[in-house]
């Protein structure tokens, strides 16, 4: 278990071919698995339980290793949506986004996954995998729930720019780096894209 919570950089594991196949595995299940047992309580559950584990084993080591606060800090996509997912109530429009979020970003990260520099049997590696793996099932369950959806491309748009304003804010604040939000203008109009072409298929 030293292993696990070692705040000792090495190098990010290798996945290999054997790895990735086992990843984008995982990911056609969690799909599969959503579309026939989204109504399962069941099913529900271990989701979220799932998000809960890696959420709290994730910060009690920032906690523990004291990480800086801007790598610690739940300010960006996928991380936002972990959160929304679990606490927010299940009318609320932005839920609805961020269930978009989770699916696009859950299948990006498994599909090309970017570890941080940690063996294997690390508690990052498990927190990235296992909480990509529970976001992707509990926005899928949500949105497969829903009988009618509050969103649209504006509304859409407009969360996106205030999502991406907030992060960006957060980002020079606490010198943070959250990737393409320096291009502020692009990233937007990529999301708005993106996840308009997400809910029409849902």
């Amino acid at each position: 278990m030293k292993e696990f919570f070692s705040n000792q950089p090495s190098f990010p594991p290798v996945l290999g071919l054997v790895g990735h196949s086992m990843l984008l595995l995982s990911l056609l299940l969690v799909v599969i698995g959503a579309i026939k047992y989204h109504e399962n309580k069941a099913w529900q559950r271990t989701f979220k339980g799932m998000q809960v584990l890696q959420l709290i084993l994730l910060y009690s080591w920032y906690l523990a290793t004291m990480v800086p606060i801007s790598q610690s800090l739940p300010l960006y996509h996928c991380r936002m949506a972990m959160f929304v997912l679990l606490l927010a109530p299940d009318d609320a429009a932005y839920k609805e986004y961020f269930s978009l979020i989770g699916v696009f970003g859950s299948m990006c990260a498994l599909i090309y996954p970017v570890f941080d520099p940690f063996p294997w049997f690390h508690v990052t590696i498990f927190s990235f995998i296992v909480g990509h793996l529970a976001l992707l099932g509990n926005a899928l369950n949500y949105l497969l729930r829903q009988p009618s959806y509050q969103l649209s491309p504006g509304r859409i748009a407009a969360i996106t720019f205030g999502v991406n304003t907030f992060i960006l804010l957060v980002d020079v604040v606490t010198g943070g780096d959250y990737g393409l939000v320096w291009n502020y203008v692009i990233e937007t109009l990529l999301f708005t894209a993106i996840l308009t072409a997400f809910l029409k298929l849902f």
